[in-house]
């Protein structure tokens, strides 16, 4: 068989300027209508003087796939911005005693899961996508930028999104 003859499979544009302003409004509809909190963009020199104040960060990561299209998405935000999301998200009184940190690294992985969602559904809504379980590491750094990064801020607070493409599982 010829390759001209082969089925083409046309990739989208995930690191566009529409992919990135895709990944910013899915972050802010996550933030706004889950977590009860304002998203706004940003810029690298804001984002590199808040982040420079952050002692401690939280990144979660959410790898998808469908077909030819794979890869992952990691949300990286401060931990006292992980804590106020989660009083957000569940309603807790922040009087209370801190929750254990297994249920905060669950609610930032969960927050990913809904970014990563929302985006693809904004830049791929004709297909439907695997996501894996995410996972949630501690961090001293917000780390390298993948494919394409996102900086924005939620409640004043810096946050990184990064999409790092890969080949397909064959």
């Amino acid at each position: 068989m010829s390759s001209t003859n082969l089925p083409t499979t046309k990739l989208p544009k995930l690191t566009d300027a529409e992919a990135a302003t895709a990944m910013f409004e899915a972050v802010r509809a996550v933030a706004e209508q889950s977590f009860f909190a304002v998203a706004e963009p940003g810029d690298d020199r804001t984002f590199h003087a808040a982040a420079a104040k952050v002692p401690r960060w939280l990144v979660a990561t959410v790898r998808f796939e469908q077909g030819p299209i794979a890869g992952a998405v990691s949300c990286t935000l401060p931990e006292n911005l992980a804590n106020g999301l989660f009083d957000a998200f569940t309603g807790r009184d922040p009087g209370e005693p801190t929750p254990v940190s297994t249920l905060v690294h669950d609610l930032v992985g969960e927050f990913s899961n809904m970014v990563c969602g929302a985006w693809l559904t904004r830049v791929e809504s004709g297909r439907t996508f695997t996501l894996s379980h995410p996972s949630v590491e501690p961090a001293v750094t917000p780390g390298h930028a993948g494919d394409m990064r996102l900086v924005a801020a939620i409640d004043d607070l810096p946050v990184a999104v990064d999409l790092r493409l890969r080949p397909a599982q064959a």
